[in-house]
């Protein structure tokens, strides 16, 4: 065969390849289409679907209970009769009790649902939305923090209650960050004070006395911290907090508390491989949970540009360490591998084989675990950072098991989980510009939509196995993956600020 041939059949196979995909076992049998193809007109109407959600939320969704009313929205509510449950909702597989919010608001839960505000304003050009998510995040900030510690009532285990205009639950219950609080900079700009406020008691409450070592459960109404569970996600958490606060007051004790945790975690890491355990606990330590790390990587990278230098670059440094070892890890995606390593010993990096922490699923999730897609959506925040090949290697190669397998009805599915499949599938799509990313995330975003809306109401509901609404399982991030997914197909070169969160 001459070179002119040759090259003309390459580049037929090439062509092949792309229609055909990653991921199809060679059968030939998942082609989802080419741009130039007939559409399917029966696709929802996601930016419709968005506002009738946000619309219902401002309208009916408020704290109108007890003797003071607020701009708070339920995290929880009688889809029929948008008010809170009558009763206690029903059990949701996977998710602790204790971690609901059943009787009024937890911002970190709906922390989607504000950013979801926010863009529509952007899109519509309407500030109702914005305006509400202002004068939501300024009444939290003012009102449901505690005087002793400056910490919210926000998070893992805390929440604030409608009828009784306080804390839900007990008062000496503990402080945990659910997540990164990426509102930030908003926050501070309509709650300057008492942002402040937080950071510093972040500072003095959180931190074992200001040694590095914290646990990541404090008291919320009083001076109570603790050593052993100072996991290094939360680290990331607590240092993007003081970077921020840093940034808008220049107050030197952020720095000083964004050192102090740095040099806390280079202390415990592994001789050999410089990976941060898990915690600093006894029977832990000599365990690593790589996305724990990888998450902290993204928050010192992001904070390394809020602070002077030489501690920017000591924060780059520790960053690209992680990335040495995440790299190396032997992740499997495969019909029948392991996912992502969850769980490795902290001097071989070898996968554990044993216990909690040893792989990720493809759809099924709860309390500790995660799905390949949401780690694969961290992959995808490092790799904007570094835009090192090896993390979009991952979140490429991690797609494929979404390319050939449907949502699983067999178990109790949360629209988080399908969210983060619709956001995997776009990071693809934009990554490669391969039109299979993009049918993949609207045929997810379709099921979404038969699996958790019925004509009752447009608010999603809690799990496929459960009529009510409730944030703690994704709902609100269901409704930012379908505004990114409009934003994708018919404003591609705006950018809404939507940042993913869940690590």
């Amino acid at each position: 065969m001459n070179s002119k041939l040759l090259a003309l059949f390459l580049a037929s196979l090439m062509c092949l390849v792309l229609v055909v995909g990653p991921g199809c076992g060679g059968a030939g049998k998942m082609t989802f289409g080419r741009r130039d193809e007939p559409r399917d007109n029966t696709e929802p109407d996601y930016l419709g679907l968005v506002k009738a959600y946000a619309d219902v939320l401002i309208e009916h969704g408020t704290d109108t209970y007890g003797n003071v009313s607020s701009p708070l929205i339920a995290s929880t509510l009688d889809r029929g009769t948008l008010s809170l449950m009558a009763g206690k909702p029903g059990d949701i597989e996977g998710i602790r009790g204790g971690d609901r919010a059943n009787t009024g608001a937890n911002v970190f839960h709906d922390q989607d649902m504000y950013q979801v505000l926010y863009a529509l304003t952007e899109i519509t050009g309407d500030k109702r939305y914005a305006n509400q998510a202002d004068k939501t995040l300024k009444w939290f900030f003012r009102h449901c923090q505690s005087p002793q510690t400056g910490l919210m009532a926000w998070g893992e285990h805390l929440s604030w209650a409608f009828e009784q205009d306080d804390l839900a639950g007990r008062k000496d219950g503990p402080h945990e960050f659910f997540g990164p609080w990426v509102l930030w900079d908003r926050s501070f700009q309509i709650a300057p004070k008492a942002c402040t406020k937080f950071a510093r008691g972040l500072w003095d409450h959180q931190i074992h006395e200001h040694s590095g070592e914290f646990s990541r459960h404090a008291k919320w109404v009083s001076h109570g911290t603790a050593v052993g569970n100072g996991y290094p996600r939360h680290g990331g958490f607590y240092i993007a907090t003081w970077a921020e606060a840093y940034n808008q007051t220049k107050e030197p004790v952020f720095l000083k508390a964004i050192e102090t945790l740095v040099d806390h975690f280079e202390k415990t890491s592994g001789k050999e491989t410089s990976a941060i355990p898990c915690c600093t606990t006894p029977s832990r330590i000599n365990i690593i949970w790589p996305e724990s790390n990888l998450s902290l990587a993204v928050d010192l990278w992001d904070a390394a540009e809020k602070v002077p230098e030489p501690l920017a670059q000591k924060l780059r440094e520790r960053a690209f360490k992680t990335d040495r070892v995440y790299l190396s890890l032997l992740h499997e995606f495969g019909p029948q591998g392991r996912g992502f390593v969850a769980g490795a010993n902290i001097q071989t990096l070898e996968r554990l084989t044993e216990g909690p922490w040893t792989d990720t699923k493809i759809w099924g999730t709860g309390y500790g675990k995660a799905t390949d897609a949401q780690i694969a959506m961290l992959c995808y925040l490092r790799y904007r950072q570094v835009k090192m090949p090896g993390y979009k290697k991952l979140v490429l190669d991690a797609a494929s098991r979404y390319l050939y397998s449907e949502p699983d009805t067999k178990i109790t599915l949360y629209p988080g989980s399908i969210a983060d499949a619709i956001l995997h599938m776009l990071a693809c799509y934009k990554l490669t510009g391969r039109d299979y990313y993009m049918d993949r995330a609207q045929y997810f975003a379709k099921k979404a939509v038969e699996t958790f809306f019925d004509d009752s109401s447009a608010l999603p509901k809690a799990s496929s196995a459960h009529g009510h609404y409730e944030t703690i399982t994704g709902g609100d991030d269901l409704m930012m993956a379908m505004l990114e997914l409009w934003a994708a197909k018919d404003q591609p070169q705006k950018d809404l600020h939507l940042v993913y969160n869940h690590r």
